[in-house]
């Protein structure tokens, strides 16, 4: 997909480090080497009262995969700190194969108390997919979805032998 028509479409250093993979400092540092926009706003927080928001379309190079509308609706609800919108996200990255970018989407929005999200996060956690392989996190994390009554990770407890 052409970014080039969703310029208007800005967001945060932090979600911008997300989607790249990279640190806020890297972030930082693209930004003052020109390599991608961005725009300084006001803020509560941060120094001087202001902040950097990033030209989403700017950051295309950076994102290791196609950008389609429909995911770019998804890092706007995502930066506006929806959880489904988190979690669908990381369903694109997973789906791009860019795993580790994936389990910190699904980290961030499991984090929020999104089950889907949680349960994701297990099948990373357990298989060792964009993160290092933790059979414990992976069972806390698939415990997790199942307390907030997801029927997979339910499913899947039950069948690795958990009374439920």
């Amino acid at each position: 997909m052409d970014l080039s028509k969703n310029s208007s479409t800005y967001i945060s250093t932090q979600t911008a480090a997300l989607l790249a993979g990279k640190s806020v400092r890297t972030i930082n540092n693209w930004l003052e080497s020109g390599s991608i926009n961005g725009k300084r706003v006001h803020a509560e927080r941060g120094p001087g009262g202001l902040m950097w928001e990033i030209d989403l379309a700017s950051m295309a190079a950076y994102i290791p995969m196609d950008m389609a509308d429909a995911c770019v609706q998804e890092i706007a609800r995502a930066e506006a700190g929806d959880a489904d919108g988190m979690n669908n996200v990381g369903t694109y990255f997973y789906a791009a194969n860019a795993c580790k970018i994936a389990a910190a989407w699904f980290e961030t929005a499991a984090k929020k108390g999104h089950a889907d999200a949680m349960e994701w996060l297990s099948i990373c956690h357990l298989n060792g997919i964009g993160v290092e392989k933790n059979h414990a996190l992976g069972i806390q994390w698939l415990g997790k979805a199942a307390a907030l009554g997801h029927s997979v990770a339910k499913a899947k407890l039950r069948a690795l032998g958990f009374e439920l």
